[in-house]
This record gives C-alpha cells, structure tokens and sequence, in this order.
C-alpha cells in the first residue's frame, strides 16, 4: 500500500475524482471486491491475539446494550459471550498491529484526518450499536463474513463534531433507513460523517475493520492558533473592571467590547492571511493524522502488508 496509492486500489475503475466530488464527505459509496486484498488484516487469529492483550481496548455490546462484566482475558472466554450474541469492538487496534497501522496510516496520509480504527466480529443475527451516526468519515472494510447495512442522511445534525452528537435529542423522525447495502468478505463501504447506519450480520459471523477518519475543521483552526495567541501580548491584556464596581455605564461597557473585539478581530485577520501560518496548520494536521494510527512499542506484532 504506496503513498497515494490505497485510495486507488480501493476505487477499482473509478476516478478518484469521482469519489472526492460526488461520493466523499457527501454520500455513501459501495466497492464490492475492492477490498479482497486487506481481508488477512483481520481474521479471527487477529481477533484472539489482540482479546489476549491486555494493551487492547475491547468493548462487548450485544444489540445496543452493553456488557457490564469483567473484560474477557482469553479467547475462549471471549468466544463464550460472541456465542451469547456479544459484539467484540476491539477500538484502536491499530496500535496494537502493524498491518492495521498501516492501513490507517495509508488513509490519513491520503485523505488528511486522524484515525479511529476499530476491528468488529460480530455474530450472526445480531448487531452491534444499533441505530447512530458516526461524526467521522468511516471506511468499511468486510473481511470475513457479510454484514448488512441500513442508512439514512443525516438532517438533524448533518455535520456533526463528537462534541454535537451527544446534544442530539429527538432522533425518532430519523429512525427510517432510506439506503439498504449488504458487504461480502472483501467488499468495503464508505460511509459520510453523520450519516444514520444501523449493522447486522444476517445469517453468519462476521468480521471487519472500520477505519473512521476525522478531516480537520474550522474548529480546528481556532485550537491551532490558541499556542500563537498566546504569544501576543494583545490577547494577553486584561479586559478592564465590567462587574458592579466598574465606574462605566453598561452602554460604554458595551463598547468597550466592541473596540476589544475589533483589535483582536484585526490581529486575528492578519495572522489567518500569513502563508506562514496555513503552511504551519497543514504540517500540524498531517502530523495529527499520522500520529493518530500506530503501533504500540513493545505490542504484538501481526502481519505487515
């Protein structure tokens, strides 16, 4: 998997173009057989080696509801509550095996995000989550088994930050899939941040990687540029008496916010249209990304593709 060269393999016959105008950060895309190359990432060797590590984060949820027990040490203990209709969600298990690291590598590089990389085994006739949406650009990949996928556009909260999906209340209007797609081992799905999905594996056991991948924001804008702020003394004044005891009326208190604002507003502008400081946000952003999706030092190893 060369640089720039994952997202191609992926499209098969379709332009890349294609894919970053019409399908990503929009709506979903299926590739059926595109992704037979990555099926040995994740297997159920994968599965145990990684149950077996401590190190590794594993979640059970058993058609929306969670496990409430111990964590499973062992594979065999793990396989018993798979075969009770559990889930295994073994999250950020990239950094846990090189194969998957350099997958989720391969797409930030490429695409520009950090990564939240997750191997799923699922058991036949049961989910996982149940209805939600994701506020990354998440990446199906069917290794082995199939799996079933329902979806619907997101009009609630179509753009939605980690931070936003938790306000979300009234979701009953949003609960109809309006998109039905099904993933045999070595098909994958591409699916836009905040798009509503819901998971099964129909009739037989199934596992896949999904890789969700997190664009930078204008949000993240602000966060980059807060280190440089501080560096001025203008964002370091302190804003005079505004309490009771200020000798200003509320209206000169009013504009003495508004003249604040103004002089912050300017030195703002002007640091947002140094080139400087574009090139210094992007170089953060890939390093992020980069950085987001890695092997452990000292973890198992698994296959590097």
């Amino acid at each position: 998997m060369g640089f720039f060269m994952l997202i191609d393999t992926l499209l098969g016959e379709l332009p890349r173009p294609v894919f970053l105008q019409e399908h990503y950060l929009q709506k979903p895309l299926a590739r059926p057989a595109a992704a037979a190359h990555l099926r040995e990432l994740a297997t159920w060797a994968t599965v145990e080696r990684l149950v077996e590590d401590p190190a590794c984060d594993l979640l059970l949820v058993r058609d929306g509801v969670l496990w409430s027990g111990p964590r499973p040490t062992s594979a065999r203990e793990a396989r018993k509550l798979f075969e009770e209709g559990y889930s295994l969600a073994l999250r950020h298990a990239d950094r846990h095996d090189t194969g998957l690291a350099q997958l989720g590598r391969s797409l930030s590089a490429e695409l520009h995000g950090t990564v939240n990389l997750q191997v799923y085994c699922t058991p036949p006739g049961h989910g996982s989550f149940g209805w939600h949406c994701d506020p990354e650009e998440v990446f199906i990949f069917q290794t082995q088994g199939a799996k079933r996928y329902l979806l619907r556009e997101n009009t609630l909260n179509p753009v939605p930050l980690l931070e936003t999906i938790t306000a979300e209340t009234n979701i009953a209007r949003e609960r109809t899939p309006t998109l039905e797609c099904r993933l045999e081992a070595g098909d994958w799905l591409y699916i836009p941040g905040g798009f509503w999905h819901e998971v099964t594996a129909p009739e037989q056991e199934s596992i896949s990687i999904s890789v969700g991948l997190m664009p930078p924001t204008p949000i993240d804008v602000v966060d980059f540029l807060r280190s440089h702020l501080l560096r001025s003394r203008t964002w370091r004044q302190r804003v005079p008496p505004l309490g009771h005891a200020s000798p200003l009326s509320d209206e000169e208190k009013v504009e003495l916010c508004r003249s604040l604002f103004r002089e912050l507003g300017g030195e703002l502008q002007r640091m947002l249209e140094d080139p400087r400081m574009v090139l210094r946000f992007m170089a953060a952003a890939a390093s992020a990304g980069i950085r987001s999706s890695g092997s452990a030092e000292g973890s198992p190893r698994g296959p590097t593709r």
